[in-house]
């Protein structure tokens, strides 16, 4: 990774800010970006690095964020897509998207197409964080991305990981030129749940330590993220669990409802189909 640009999103806790700092170890030029100013400050002061703030539940902010990224980077070689929220209660943001949604899969999708001419010419790749709830059975209706009747936090979480990974599989299949892979991360106590009081009580609480040596830490996800980041393997849509490639079920490599959704996301965000 030495001398490699790589932009990592939701670098402000869990996953996110492990990685930004053994990517930096590893002699990468890291990029955080994060929703917090002051968290994402704080953990790019450790590695002398300029931090990026954007709140993916505003699409102007993921513009803006793409505006500065493509201004400030000659190349960017690596684009970690890792944002991610748990919304306790069904949230419409001012683009009028469901905020889980919003901030999980059509955000990233955004900044994904808006870098995707710097990626190209850098001969870069994207890597994805993704979950195991993609696998299995579960069935996403791309017509209703706003979530269903009756609101579940983890059933919307869930349905927007699925949803980014078949926009990452769609994506991937449009720009084969761009090494792309998404991955599940593992279990760990991380920053993505917003108003879940159990959630946050966990993360503050002091058994932290003791509830890690359980469910484990972001370490084992980083160690395939900076796999993905920094391999030779050719990576066309792939998704990785507990460092190897895995078949991520029927459903997530869906081409039919992955461009049904790729259109829906490009009428939101105003992008050409």
């Amino acid at each position: 990774m030495q001398g490699k640009t790589v932009v990592v999103t939701g670098a402000s806790s869990g996953l996110g800010e492990a990685a930004v700092r053994r990517l930096h170890a590893a002699g990468a030029q890291v990029i955080p970006v994060g929703r917090s100013a002051e968290k994402t400050a704080a953990v790019a002061a450790e590695l002398g690095a300029e931090p990026l703030t954007a709140d993916f539940s505003e699409l102007t902010e993921v513009r803006r964020l793409a505006k500065v990224l493509l201004d400030r980077c000659p190349r960017i070689d690596v684009l970690v897509s890792n944002a991610g929220c748990i919304m306790a209660k069904h949230t419409v943001t001012k683009d009028g998207f469901e905020e889980t949604f919003q901030v999980n899969a059509l955000a990233p999708y955004l900044l994904m197409n808006l870098l995707t001419e710097r990626l190209r010419d850098s001969g870069g790749r994207v890597v994805v964080t993704s979950s195991q709830t993609i696998e299995g059975r579960r069935q996403l209706d791309p017509k209703n991305v706003n979530g269903k009747a009756k609101y579940e936090p983890y059933e919307a979480y869930a349905d927007s990981k699925l949803a980014l990974a078949l926009l990452t599989r769609e994506y991937a299949r449009r720009h084969p030129e761009i090494q792309v892979a998404d991955f599940h991360p593992g279990v760990f106590v991380g920053g993505l749940a917003r108003g879940l009081w159990r959630e946050r009580l966990l993360t503050n609480s002091p058994l932290r330590g003791t509830v890690e040596r359980f469910v484990g830490t972001p370490d084992k996800g980083v160690d395939t993220l900076l796999h993905l980041a920094g391999t030779d393997t050719p990576l066309h849509g792939e998704y990785y669990k507990d460092g190897r490639r895995t078949d991520p079920g029927a459903t997530a490599e869906d081409a039919v409802v992955a461009g049904q959704l790729w259109d829906i996301c490009a009428h939101g965000t105003g992008l050409p189909l």
